[in-house]
């Protein structure tokens, strides 16, 4: 009889958990999030200029420059889109370069071969943003960038991407993705990103259509892939989430950071924006991009 209580007890705790956890979800914010109709709706104004490190047009960096004579703090971008060619590419977050431009900031806004367009997927995107964030190394003294202070930076699939590529370096030397950073980030930031592929890749189906995880993270290569198996470089790693964000919530940034504080004793800042939803982190007009900005340029003035 105990042990029927026990469970009992048990079952009816959970009752109660999930009831208020879909109260929760039913209770109205008090501001909507941005959707992704408006989010599209956004003018994108054309880059400073445009960098190929490839002979792909998708092998590209889009560079908005600063006034001024620099040397230039520079935040490294990487967009989102489900890793899919059908989704979006770079220009999907040019409109965040006068953002940053104005504040005396370059961006490097990088573009990649995705899951389902030809070169892409394992390991052709890991070697594409490797390859643009040794291009950046390469160009610095010719756009006066200043290496000491670079944030990286991704959104969504790119907030996966960013957090593997501050990783790469621990990655066994017989891995064809292995390779070290050429500067040091003093932060890479994560907009709601994925950080481990192991938990949220089931979830890639649903969410960008059958066959992208299989090519980016085929079974026996995930632990080359996934954030959360590795151990980053960089100074610090911020983790935002926006509490409104229904395509990748606020618990997935909770998992990264407690795989990685478990096997490496790194733990990642966690920050969830209220009234936030997924493209809002990467919206100026909405409340949250005062935020991110905020933690870009602590990240950049951060020692």
């Amino acid at each position: 009889m105990p042990a029927k209580d026990g469970r009992r007890e048990v079952g009816m705790k959970r009752c109660a958990a999930l009831v208020l956890a879909t109260a929760l979800m039913i209770e109205p914010a008090s501001a909507d999030p941005v959707a992704l109709s408006a989010f599209r709706d956004i003018p994108r104004p054309e880059p400073t200029l445009q960098v190929a490190y490839g002979a792909s047009s998708s092998q590209g960096v889009d560079v908005f420059l600063p006034d001024g004579p620099g040397p230039h703090p520079v935040a490294v971008f990487i967009h989102g889109g489900c890793w899919s060619a059908t989704t979006a590419g770079r220009e999907q977050l040019r409109h965040l370069g006068p953002e940053l431009t104005r504040r005396g900031i370059a961006m490097w806004s990088i573009g990649y071969r995705r899951a389902n367009e030809a070169g892409g997927g394992y390991p052709g995107t890991y070697q594409d943003v490797g390859a643009a964030l040794d291009k950046l190394a390469e160009d610095a003294p010719a756009y006066r960038f200043d290496l000491t202070r670079v944030v990286l930076i991704g959104h969504s699939a790119g907030g996966h991407l960013a957090l593997w590529a501050a990783s790469r370096g621990s990655l066994p030397p017989e891995s064809p993705l292995q390779g070290r950073l050429r500067f040091k980030p003093r932060a890479v930031i994560s907009l709601g990103g994925v950080g481990d592929l192991s938990t949220f890749g089931r979830f890639v189906p649903v969410l960008c259509g059958p066959g992208i995880v299989e090519r980016l993270a085929p079974n026996d290569r995930l632990l080359e892939v996934s954030p959360a198996a590795l151990t980053p470089s960089a100074e610090s790693i911020v983790m935002v989430s926006g509490v409104l964000d229904r395509l990748v919530p606020p618990w997935v940034a909770y998992d990264y950071a407690l795989a990685l504080r478990g096997r490496s004793g790194v733990a990642p800042r966690l920050v969830d924006v209220p009234d936030a939803g997924h493209f809002d982190l990467v919206t100026p007009s909405a409340p949250s991009w005062a935020e991110v900005r905020k933690l870009v340029e602590a990240g950049l003035a951060a020692r």
